[in-house]
């Protein structure tokens, strides 16, 4: 018996991912007219056919999308996360709800058994990569896909957003204006931070710099610092001296990145004649901040589609090889990088 065409097997064929395959297929905008015919066209070739009766046999009990209250209300990314994946479920006739979970005192992680213990479960676990969670999932062969994490393991499909290139390219565009001496601001407390700051730590090494901690690393997880005390935290920092002779600061988020401003703005500088500052993700508030904040963005609701996608691959076919997906990144030019504040002092016009 022949194995049944996937939407993996027509974007081969059609040369497009996945997102875009499914696009064309429920008959969604962003998908060019020459992509959409190549995909129809490949799609009738292989045979494929919507199958809602098999969707809904491979998710008898619904979809569980699966995070922590902590990275929900906290943060607008994974918001939009989740709804991109719950409505791309739901475009699919397939009932989704948000499971927010507490984690373990002890381990760190969320306990999944009561859902797993579900007839049919399916997990879509967002933001959550905790190797005692993984363990739980893999054992009991339930479907499952990680969105915005990643398991090491290769045993758990993943889709997440290619940190290492963000962190790359937010540094180079800060070197390309002639800053040298540049702080990454971060939590490095999990892989997709980290990436972000080997990033960082890529496009420095290239430009010849040698990484220092103390004069180019402000980590805010050894400090024992969240997110929303990065302003008191980086002011506390410069009075004691250090990052005097910075010049810009690249963040691993956006909410670090408005800190930074605050901080700097707080200190009588001005954004970017004194201070060039760039975040990552591009949540709403980043382009209504003063000044508006360049940023990376992070095609948040796709990430979420896309997760689906692959989830809904595997609730269909147990034996669809194991994938990780890197969704691209992009610039967003806004208001917060400029040239180092000695090019403007040496300039015969000031």
């Amino acid at each position: 018996m022949s194995r049944r065409s996937r939407i993996a097997d027509i974007a081969e064929a059609a040369g497009v991912s996945i997102a875009s395959v499914s696009k064309a297929l429920n008959n969604r905008s962003g998908v060019g007219n020459e992509s959409r015919e190549r995909i129809l066209e490949a799609a009738a070739r292989l045979d494929y056919r919507h199958r809602n009766n098999d969707l809904a046999e491979a998710f008898p009990s619904g979809l569980a999308v699966v995070t922590t209250a902590a990275l929900y209300l906290n943060s607008k990314f994974y918001e939009g996360v989740i709804q991109g994946a719950l409505d791309a479920a739901r475009e699919a006739g397939i009932d989704a709800k948000v499971n927010l979970l507490t984690p373990d005192i002890e381990t760190g992680s969320v306990n999944v058994e009561n859902l797993l213990a579900a007839e049919g479960a399916s997990l879509l676990l967002v933001g959550l990569d905790h190797p005692v969670l993984i363990e739980q999932v893999v054992r009991s062969r339930a479907p499952a896909v990680i969105v915005n994490g990643i398991d090491r393991t290769m045993r758990i499909s993943c889709v997440l957003p290619d940190n290492r290139s963000a962190g790359w390219l937010a540094t180079t565009r800060l070197l390309s204006e002639g800053h040298t001496e540049i702080v990454h601001v971060s939590r490095l407390f999990r892989t997709s931070l980290k990436e972000r700051f080997d990033g960082f730590r890529d496009a420095m090494q290239e430009a010849g710099i040698a990484i220092d901690p103390e004069r180019h690393l402000f980590d805010l997880t050894a400090a024992g610092i969240l997110e929303p005390d990065t302003s008191k935290a980086l002011i506390e920092s410069m009075q004691k001296g250090r990052f005097e002779k910075a010049t810009a600061f690249v963040c691993s988020n956006d909410i670090m990145a408005l800190g930074v401003v605050d901080a700097l703005r707080g200190r009588g500088h001005s954004i970017p004649r004194d201070f060039s500052v760039i975040g990552m993700d591009d949540i709403s508030i980043a382009q209504h901040s003063n000044p508006p904040l360049t940023t990376m963005r992070i095609e948040r609701e796709e990430l979420g589609r896309v997760g689906w996608e692959i989830l809904k691959e595997r609730a269909l076919n147990p034996d669809a090889r194991v994938r990780r997906v890197g969704m691209s990144v992009r610039l967003i030019e806004r208001a917060t990088v400029g040239p180092p504040r000695h090019y403007l002092r040496s300039s015969p016009n000031r």
